[in-house]
This record gives C-alpha cells, sequence and structure tokens, in this order.
C-alpha cells in the first residue's frame, strides 16, 4: 500500500488495516515494517485531528468512551488489565497504562493507536522479545528493579516497562545487543541456559563498571607479565579486592556480580561500549582458589583476543581446568602460566607444611596452590579444611 496523506473515509480504513496488520506483525524496532507502522500512525492521527476538536481525547476518555459504546463495565475489562483492582486503577487515573496493555487496547477494542501516541512515542510495534521470559522474581531479589515497590505477581504486569527502564538507566547497555543470543558459552552444555538471564545479568554487570574510577586502556598492555603481577596479589590477605583496583588502573574493569538463575556462569570477558576490557566474576564457587583461576582465565581471554568483532562476549560454567575446547584450553593454560607453579613441586605435595612452603617459594597464595594440587592429583577433597573463601571480601 502506498504511503501518503489520507484525505477521505476510504483512505482512512485502509490505512487502518495496514496498521493493524503491521502491529500483528509486532515488528523489531528500525527495521521497515516499524518505521512504517510510525508512519501511518501519524498520518492516522493527522486525519483524525482534522475530523475532531483540536483537543484529543486522552487515553481513559478514549477507553470510557468506547466502554460506554459496547456496554463495557470494569468487569470486561479485566482481560485488558489483569484484575478487576488494576482495572479500576487505571480507570480513576491512579496506575500508569502499560504497554502491553496498551496493545490489547488497539486489537481488541479498535481504539486508534494514535490515542495513545499523542503524548510520547510509544512504540507499540516493540521487538519479538519475550519479557515474561527474563527471570524476573531472581532479577526482583537482586535488586535489578530499584525504583520498583511491590510483589512478583505486580511485577510481572509491567515486566516490559521495568526491564526497559533497568536497560535505560544503564548507558550503552543497547551497543550489548548485538552479543544478545550470539555469545560463546561452555560449561554445562547439558543444561538450557536462559539468554535472557545472560543479557540482563551483563547489562547489570556494566552498570557496576561505571559506579568504579577506571584509567584509559592501552591497547596491548596486557600480556603474559601483566598477568603474573596480578597473581602476586594473591600472596596478600585483601589481594581480590587490591586486584581489582591493580586492574582499574590499567583500565581494565573487575566486576564481582552474582550469578542469575538459569545461566550457571562462573565469570565472563567482553569489551564495554568505551572499549575498556571487562572481567566479571560470579563467586558462584566460594573458594579463594577458583577466584584466582577464574580471574586469570577472563584476563586471559582478553590477552589472547578471544573477545573480538565476531564473539562479543564470552560467558564462562562451570570452569574446567583440562577443557578441551581450543579457546578455552588456550585461556586455561595461560593462567597456569601466570601461576608459574612447577607441576613437580605441585606432585611432590603430601602433608600442608609442604604447601606452605610453595606459598613462601613462589610468594602466592595457598589456595591457588591447593587448587592446582586437587587438579594435578585428581582428588579434590585434598586439604579441603585450608581452603580460603572469598565472597566476604565483596561483601556477599
Amino acid at each position: 500500500m502506498e504511503i501518503k496523506l489520507i484525505h477521505n473515509e476510504k483512505e482512512y480504513e485502509l490505512a487502518m488495516s495496514r496498521l493493524t496488520e503491521l502491529m500483528d506483525l509486532d515488528p523489531e524496532l528500525n527495521t521497515p515494517e516499524s518505521n512504517e507502522l510510525e508512519v501511518w500512525a501519524t498520518l492516522i492521527e493527522k486525519y483524525e485531528s482534522g475530523l475532531h476538536t483540536p483537543e484529543s481525547p486522552t487515553p481513559i476518555e478514549a477507553i470510557k468512551f468506547r466502554m460506554d459504546q459496547m456496554g463495557f463495565n470494569q468487569n470486561d475489562m479485566v482481560e485488558y488489565f489483569g484484575s478487576k483492582s488494576k482495572a479500576s486503577e487505571v480507570l480513576n487515573g491512579k496506575r500508569n497504562l502499560t504497554l502491553s496493555m496498551m496493545r490489547k487496547l488497539v486489537n481488541g477494542l479498535g481504539i486508534p493507536a494514535s490515542v495513545f501516541l499523542q503524548d510520547e512515542a510509544v512504540l507499540l510495534s516493540d521487538s519479538k522479545t519475550d519479557w515474561s521470559a527474563f527471570p524476573l522474581k531472581d532479577m526482583l531479589k537482586k535488586g535489578y528493579f530499584s525504583d520498583f515497590k511491590g510483589k512478583l505477581s505486580d511485577l510481572k504486569l509491567v515486566a516490559e516497562e521495568q526491564i526497559r527502564a533497568f536497560f535505560e538507566r544503564v548507558p550503552g547497555s543497547s551497543d550489548l545487543r548485538p552479543a544478545f543470543m550470539k555469545t560463546t558459552a561452555h560449561g554445562e552444555n547439558d543444561k538450557e541456559v536462559n539468554q535472557y538471564a545472560l543479557f540482563a545479568w551483563q547489562v547489570k554487570v556494566l552498570e557496576k563498571c561505571y559506579q568504579q574510577p577506571i584509567s584509559s586502556y592501552e591497547e596491548g598492555s596486557l600480556n603474559l607479565d601483566f598477568l603474573k603481577s596480578v597473581v602476586q596479589y594473591s600472596f596478600l590477605d585483601e589481594g581480590p579486592v587490591l586486584a581489582q583496583e591493580f586492574l582499574a588502573k590499567n583500565g581494565v574493569y573487575m566486576v564481582v556480580e552474582e550469578h542469575l538463575e538459569q545461566t550457571y556462569l562462573d565469570g565472563a570477558a567482553f569489551l564495554s561500549p568505551k572499549g575498556n576490557p571487562v572481567v566479571a566474576l560470579t563467586l558462584r564457587y566460594d573458594r579463594l582458589d577458583n577466584f584466582w583461576f577464574t580471574l586469570l582465565h577472563e584476563l586471559a581471554h582478553i590477552e589472547l583476543k578471544h573477545v573480538n568483532k565476531e564473539h562479543k562476549v564470552i560467558y564462562d560454567s562451570n570452569l574446567n581446568p583440562e577443557d578441551t575446547n581450543v579457546i578455552e584450553k588456550q585461556a586455561n593454560d595461560r593462567a597456569k602460566e601466570a601461576f608459574g607453579l612447577n607441576e613437580s613441586d605441585l606432585m611432590n605435595v603430601y602433608q600442608y607444611s609442604d604447601i606452605e612452603a610453595l606459598k613462601r617459594k613462589y610468594k602466592i597464595s595457598a589456595s591457588i596452590i591447593i587448587g592446582q594440587v586437587r587438579r594435578i592429583k585428581q582428588d579434590y577433597r585434598l586439604f579441603s579444611r585450608k581452603m580460603e573463601k572469598v565472597r566476604y571480601l565483596f561483601d556477599m
């Protein structure tokens, strides 16, 4: 259908029909169909403004007018608003209309989309995002919706608005979208990973990045010597926190953010929209050796340029030091190389005094040595009581 100004009722009906078709397609943003929808909405609004008084009805006035035409009461509006109480609150101006409500009213009651577009450019033709697929319960529990006051049942009714608001408060989060659904995840492949949860977690990590002071990053500054410098902080009691500060002064974000359910994450590596490398850890396992191995593993992904235009982010779950995946093996080998431990020394460990001797020799954390001894000897019960914890350092 040719896009042009509407001059009569017949053209108006055709335009409304086309608008409805486009809305039913639910096109993604910035596609030809999405752009066409916005143009038709504007043309229809212009035509309708010439037929009626200059003062257009408010959305609530339009809804009540259509209810009166159809003989509907508030009980009849439950399917559009979700419940009797929500219907009452919306119709009395105590609750804002959500985008999902608007779509139902346009499609179900035939209220012109222009009524909802008059105050601001509300995109009724949103992308085909399944907002209910986000782990809302876990996101609510972990503070993703800082301004939301209510129960999970209330959140489900306004999931789209709240998730959009969460994304909008993190500058550059939209720049992460190309990585969404195109990521490389390693680890527990027998479990279905929730890609929506992965993306939400990555945005949360980016939000935490912006709360940290950061120096400029010099391309290529990450090398084996740099990784070894990071490992040296493990010798200190507050080494993990000091390593975070050291990385920030070298332009690298290090963020600790608890994983969301259905992600099974240990860590991730990606580039921020500003170009600074980001290494993120979940501390899913409260062991100091796991912290240092995951940190060095993610830094290795950055150093070895595994994160690039093709692979914008690497998610790692259930890290296995013996992983045979090519890039995972490379990152594992680089992390072990950065530790600098001689395997023959590790094989000759039989009691904790041997661990302490190696700690003094290599000037690194005893927990790292324990972790590597376990790996070499394939016995993960060794020195369990001596393994230090880490979450408390990050108030977790």
